[in-house]
């Protein structure tokens, strides 16, 4: 049994945990996750959006998970989240999970969060069939909650600010002062540590009550060395340094640009492809866009969104799965370039009366060159249809004028069809508006042949040739 739930245009499949648990039926129960681990998995399973950060602990009595509430996500989206999340962290240890507590923050104050619960049970439940979507949602109950325990509050601020150091951050609260520990990292000099200082004595600062009045930041060194660094800041001299920082930083300029493709658009001939996994392979990639390009071909929105999506994440990707994204790709840009190079050694005959098709897009003046007639599989056909449907259709329409006695291509029996396949393929891809002329073409011929049809017995015994007499 399974589920299906919905957040958006996102559906997400809810496999049976009676399945999960059948398959390691006598095995060693599996141990919890790391709370590392438990992260990982999360980001994999991209049920939030990717700018949205989030920490998990994992404990026997459940795993905790903090992360930012979408400000347009209503209160049933961060109930489907929160089930979401928890199916992750109960198929990552099945049996060693029994609860999972999602705190949704307020990006603008981090003392205020909602708070969602879910059991293992629920899950189980939902994926089984014995509970609806419906009946599951209202059973769901979110709080709104607040920490008001200044310790927690300053714990939680810099454990939700984290991500920008790769060390864990631990507080502790004693007197009027914070106490914060994290990892030394050797490579950073004097100035860059005491930037870092600051700015974690500014976050616990911001966030816990005005009597407390200094932060003190332990960088622990872990090397044979073991000689940690100390900074103290106090709430006053915070004000002063901050200021003459940001003095300091008047001279250097900042400015915003729209990252490549932001817009829809991307000039493909000076794009310059980012570090990372795969680089290679990516250039492969750019280097067919650029000759489709080049030659005026349309290699598609999605196939260019792809690409531009690739090489956004080759710093941080897995490298099988950027591979396996790679491979799927070329697979794509390479149909369609043989596409192309096969157009230029086919000659267009075009049918008396028609007009030339011309390519969508194309310079002025520029006939498309047709798709060479040759038998295919169905993904190079397609791949051919989405590169230059008029071209295709102009081709197909001058082979088949070649085995007609009218010399009309679209006269044949089976340019019907091949006209069919071109409008399926192009509504498939999402390109209804190019489908539209060709189903045009389609139905006014499905409307003549029907007249014919009807005519046909009122013609019968009035064919007699006047040469024959037959």
């Amino acid at each position: 049994m399974w589920g299906l739930l919905s957040v958006g245009e996102k559906k997400v499949i809810l496999v049976s945990g009676l399945a999960i648990s059948s398959l390691c039926w006598g095995l060693p129960a599996l141990a919890l996750p790391s709370d590392g681990e438990a992260v990982d998995a999360l980001e994999k399973a991209k049920i939030l959006a990717p700018t949205i950060r989030l920490n998990a602990r994992v404990a026997e009595d459940g795993i905790e998970v903090a992360t930012y509430k979408n400000p347009k996500a209503n209160q049933n989206d961060c109930k489907i989240e929160a089930l979401l999340i928890a199916k992750t962290l109960v198929d990552l240890a099945p049996g060693e999970v029994p609860r999972v507590v999602v705190y949704f923050y307020n990006s603008t104050s981090l003392s205020s969060f909602k708070q969602v619960s879910v059991t293992a049970g629920d899950v189980k439940a939902f994926a089984a069939g014995a509970i609806s979507k419906d009946e599951l949602l209202k059973s769901l109950v979110i709080k709104d909650d607040s920490i008001l325990e200044p310790a927690k509050r300053v714990a939680s601020y810099l454990s939700e600010r984290q991500y920008v150091r790769p060390n864990r951050v631990n507080t502790q609260l004693k007197d009027d002062q914070i106490f914060i520990t994290t990892a030394l990292d050797s490579n950073m000099s004097e100035r860059l540590l005491k930037l870092e200082a600051v700015k974690l004595a500014e976050q616990a600062l911001e966030a816990a009550p005005v009597e407390y009045k200094l932060a003190q930041v332990t960088f622990v060194d872990h090397g044979q060395s073991k000689e940690n660094r100390v900074i103290s800041i106090s709430r006053s001299s915070l004000a002063v340094v901050g200021e003459a920082i940001n003095g300091a930083l008047q001279a250097v300029s900042l400015t915003t640009q729209k990252a490549q493709g932001a817009d829809g658009k991307v000039d493909l001939q000076t794009y310059d492809l980012k570090d990372g996994l795969r680089k290679p392979e990516r250039r492969e990639l750019l280097t067919i866009l650029r000759h489709l390009d080049k030659e005026a071909v349309n290699a598609g929105k999605a196939n260019i969104a792809e690409f531009l999506a690739i090489d956004d994440i080759a710093a941080t990707a897995i490298d099988a799965e950027l591979l396996d994204r790679i491979e799927k790709l070329k697979v794509l840009l390479t149909a369609l370039e043989a596409n192309m190079d096969s157009n230029k050694e086919f000659k267009t005959v075009v049918p008396a009366g028609s007009i030339p098709a011309t390519n969508a897009g194309a310079p002025p003046g520029k006939v498309a060159a047709p798709v060479a007639p040759d038998e295919g599989s169905a993904d190079i056909l397609k791949a051919r249809i989405l590169a230059n449907p008029a071209a295709h259709v102009a081709a197909m329409e001058a082979r088949l004028a070649q085995k007609t006695k009218s010399h009309i291509g679209e006269e044949h029996s089976n340019f019907p069809t091949i006209l069919q396949y071109v409008v399926d393929t192009l509504k498939a891809n999402g390109r209804s508006a190019e489908a539209a002329p060709f189903e045009a073409r389609l139905a006014k011929l499905q409307a003549k042949s029907q007249e014919k049809i009807q005519e046909k017995p009122q013609d019968k015994g009035q064919d007699k040739t006047p040469e024959t007499g037959k």
